[in-house]
């Protein structure tokens, strides 16, 4: 059965497709349209390596989510031109910083354009492929029962889902839309008359007991072979696997920003759009700060300890906007807070308050893109009542982040953002920052509401 290739195998060949777009772009610049080269062949050989090296990593970086997801075309391809455009950039600032000024910046548009086009059909191509797969399904023998089983049974019965219960292997008949074979003592004889594609085991934590005969029976068949654990619901769908002095452990919980490389390219991404933004909002800034002055006549900069990632402590910063109040450093605010100045309302309403906190990414306590932090007393509180709460600390807190450019910020429900923080942390890749980072400025505006000009009389 046709399936779609990995992420690493897509890099590869998009890899391979940047190589020889880059080759005939020097063929059309100067065979075709009969340019004069200031620089040999082998100079533009030496290009088409460096951007298929760069096309490799771009798309690993940006490619990188999990097998199981499959994002639709349209999805693939904005996602692939963001790339391009991301390797063309690079490619020219290199190509002054190394002082070759005089590579033809046409033929390089012209290898852009090529690339778009091929890498665009590649993901067609591949995703068509994958879909035509669910017409030609694995043929799929269930072995267990209970909630793990249910669900999976409930998938496999998709037609695009690429398998097709051949039959189930379980104490007692199940309800699934499946011949039941026998008990598991009837497996050996089931393996024989099914003749699965492939066998996939969800035994619930009481029938643990037949794990290692079951394992046993379908590598003696010879057949390809998948474990549903029982705490299947516990895990994420990122896992990795490590031997520790000849012991074997699986990490249910693997998140992308542990690795050191996603962590650095997250990091320099940070530090360079929080520069630059403090670049062009000085002047903004400035301005906010002598408005804070004059309508609260305290200190303009706000501080309130946070919690941050792994759980450390740290000073986050903010335009003050309310009044100095006894709660400031415990309590939330709200959408209508009778603290607020009117200046600072109109500061929270348009999100402006938040600026400071690119002082935070610089000095490492935040990120741009993350889980927004919380107060010490609200950690200790839904660490307690939700559950998973303390995985957000895994990562550094942001300015913006999944939950808010969702319309979750704010006084909102706690276990509905979880629900995106978690989706990005487990889920993390540079496109996802990037959006992120693109959609903020549509979340700017929250419905706080703004106090009234005049005091009724």
């Amino acid at each position: 059965m046709p399936v779609r290739p990995s992420a690493r195998t897509q890099a590869l060949i998009t890899a391979l497709i940047s190589f020889c777009a880059m080759l005939a772009s020097y063929a059309i610049r100067y065979r075709l349209l009969r340019g004069i080269p200031a620089y040999g062949l082998l100079y533009y050989e030496a290009i088409a390596l460096f951007s298929a090296a760069l096309h490799y990593a771009a798309y690993r970086v940006c490619f990188s989510a999990s097998s199981a997801e499959q994002p639709g075309l349209s999805a693939q391809i904005s996602r692939a031109i963001l790339c391009e455009c991301l390797c063309f950039l690079i490619t020219l600032a290199l190509l002054y910083a190394a002082g070759l000024q005089y590579v033809s910046r046409i033929a390089v548009l012209i290898g852009f354009a090529l690339n778009v086009a091929a890498i665009c059909a590649m993901h067609g191509f591949f995703l068509s492929r994958s879909r035509r797969a669910g017409l030609r399904p694995r043929s799929v023998l269930l072995i267990g029962e209970g909630p793990a089983a249910a669900r999976y049974a409930a998938a496999a019965a998709h037609p695009q889902a690429g398998h097709h219960l051949c039959g189930h292997v379980a104490a007692a008949p199940q309800p699934f839309d499946c011949p039941y074979l026998g008990d598991y003592g009837a497996l050996e004889q089931a393996l024989a008359s099914a003749s699965p594609d492939l066998a996939v085991i969800a035994l619930p934590a009481a029938q643990y007991v037949h794990i290692d005969p079951v394992i046993a029976l379908c590598e003696a068949a010879g057949l390809p072979l998948r474990i549903i654990p029982c705490y299947e619901s516990r895990i994420s769908a990122h896992l990795s696997a490590s031997l520790f002095e000849g012991v074997r452990m699986v990490d249910i919980r693997t998140v992308p920003l542990d690795s050191p490389g996603n962590a650095l390219v997250k990091r320099a991404m940070d530090v360079a759009l929080a520069s630059l933004l403090l670049l062009l909002l000085s002047p903004l800034m400035l301005g906010i700060a002598a408005g804070v002055k004059l309508s609260t006549h305290d200190t303009v900069l706000f501080r309130q300890v946070r919690v941050g990632k792994d759980k450390k402590p740290f000073t986050m910063l903010k335009f003050r906007s309310m009044r100095r109040n006894d709660g400031e450093t415990s309590a939330w605010s709200t959408r209508a807070d009778s603290r607020r100045t009117r200046f600072g309302a109109l500061l929270r309403k348009l999100s402006l308050d938040e600026l400071p906190q690119l002082f935070n990414v610089l000095r490492g306590d935040m990120s741009l893109v993350g889980p927004r932090p919380e107060l010490p007393c609200f950690v200790e509180q839904f660490r307690d009542e939700i559950p998973l709460y303390m995985l957000r600390h895994r990562v550094k807190p942001g300015i913006t982040g999944y939950a808010q450019v969702s319309g979750l910020r704010g006084d909102t429900s706690v276990r509905a953002r979880l629900g995106r923080d978690i989706a990005y942390i487990e889920g993390w890749s540079i496109w996802l920052d990037l959006r992120i980072l693109l959609a903020t400025p549509r979340a700017l505006v929250n419905d706080e509401t703004l106090p009234p000009l005049h005091k009724a009389s």
